[in-house]
């Protein structure tokens, strides 16, 4: 499969993912018509990964908790649908944090962590954080996130470093692999 054939399926694949675990049914000429926008289809595959990754659960609670902190894309659209959401049996417990509460305490309560480019984190915050990290629009330290949300001609993928994976024992499926534009394999 192409680079460009990867990046083309992942979004509708992951879209579709995102509205059928909703509840929701889109006939087929519908969804054409009605392409899904951008901070949706990053939603979908911020959720579609969740679903293909084993991640460290912090809490016995049955849920995963997802932070976002600097406005990443993706962040209202996940909002909006995580408490509908189940993934692995687990419910999603999203919450946004204020740039100004962001602590090595506070961001390892969350599975998941989610970044935007309103917020510039240290390298050692990110480094020293234990879960599962997506930079969504980060503009920084992208070689510091386990993903890496990407937009590549109009379509959404991602890149995954195994190495920081690996150290914060998160493993994806291969299948999930299979569909990652780029994956970083050693410390970079």
């Amino acid at each position: 499969m192409t680079f460009t054939n990867k990046l083309t399926c992942l979004p509708l694949l992951l879209a579709c993912m995102l509205l059928l675990s909703a509840g929701l049914y889109v006939k087929p000429a519908a969804a054409l018509m009605n392409q899904p926008d951008e901070a949706s289809l990053r939603a979908a595959v911020i959720v579609g990964i969740l679903r293909y990754t084993k991640i460290p659960i912090k809490a016995a609670t049955n849920e995963i908790r997802l932070c976002s902190v600097g406005k990443p894309y993706s962040e209202n659209k996940l909002q909006q649908v995580s408490a509908s959401l189940r993934v692995q049996q687990n419910t999603l417990n999203f919450s946004v944090m204020d740039n100004s509460d962001v602590s090595l305490q506070a961001i390892n309560l969350c599975d998941v962590l989610i970044i935007g480019g309103a917020y510039n984190p240290s390298k050692a915050l990110l480094a020293d954080y234990s879960g599962l990290s997506i930079c969504d629009t980060c503009t920084e330290l992208k070689s510091s996130y386990v993903v890496e949300l990407i937009k590549a001609d109009k379509r959404i993928g991602f890149n995954v470093n195994l190495f920081l994976a690996d150290s914060r024992k998160v493993s994806f499926s291969s299948s999930l692999l299979e569909l990652a534009s780029n994956i970083i394999r050693s410390e970079q």
